[in-house]
């Protein structure tokens, strides 16, 4: 399966937008989503209107949802591509080559892009809000490299019940971004003398994670 069929291209947004999402990252990074106001957003991008935010995105919310939704675009593509090359190799059939091109493309991402560490700063933080519902603000087609994923792991595990299976979904997702973010918090950025720290905590991450995902289940919890 090609990711040219199931991933789209990342949209582009006039420079206004564009910039404004860059400086609501870079605040909420610092200072955290809960803590930086809309005007406060449009003031720090230097924009003159008060008003500019509400116009390219209507709430607070609809912008916390494009900032993580154009990363989110950028980061299903790669995994696609990633994903692609698994199928290539044959690897598609080992659960822990599955976690780790999905975990590993976040984790390359936080390295390698600029943005990469505000990002998954914010992406911890809306996750875990109880007022953000981040997933309900992203097209669905930004996040079909992670439906790949999910129906990757599905065939290979068919003895989990449907509600086991989701839980540990839910539960990779979440861990892989709380996990960078809190080295990120700790360390900053990933540099050259700290990056083989951070190697070892994506592949410690990638172990735990792939070993959860195929664990045996509790006979209290079947079903």
């Amino acid at each position: 399966m090609s990711h040219s069929k199931n991933s789209e291209a990342v949209p582009v947004l006039p420079d206004t937008a564009a910039y404004l999402l860059d400086t609501a990252e870079r605040l909420f990074a610092e200072r955290g989503i809960d803590n930086v106001s809309m005007r406060e957003i449009v003031r720090a991008s230097g924009q003159g209107n008060l008003s500019a935010a509400h116009y390219h995105f209507g709430s607070r919310d609809a912008l916390i949802g494009a900032l993580v939704e154009r990363r989110v675009r950028v980061i299903n593509e790669l995994r696609h591509r990633r994903l692609d090359r698994l199928e290539a190799s044959g690897r598609n059939q080992d659960v822990h080559a599955i976690v780790s091109a999905t975990v590993g493309v976040l984790g390359d991402v936080v390295k390698a892009q600029p943005w990469g560490p505000d990002y998954v700063k914010v992406a911890a933080q809306a996750l875990f809000s109880p007022q953000v519902h981040v997933r309900r603000l992203i097209d669905p087609g930004a996040m079909s490299g992670h439906a790949r994923c999910t129906a990757m792991l599905r065939a290979l595990l068919p003895g989990l019940s449907e509600r086991v299976f989701k839980d540990r979904i839910w539960m990779i997702n979440n861990e892989a971004v709380y996990c960078i973010a809190r080295w990120i918090h700790q360390h900053g950025p990933v540099t050259p003398a700290s990056s083989r720290s951070y190697a070892a905590m994506i592949r410690t991450a990638v172990d735990f994670l792939a070993a959860g995902m195929a664990a045996p289940v509790d006979k209290a919890a079947r079903g």
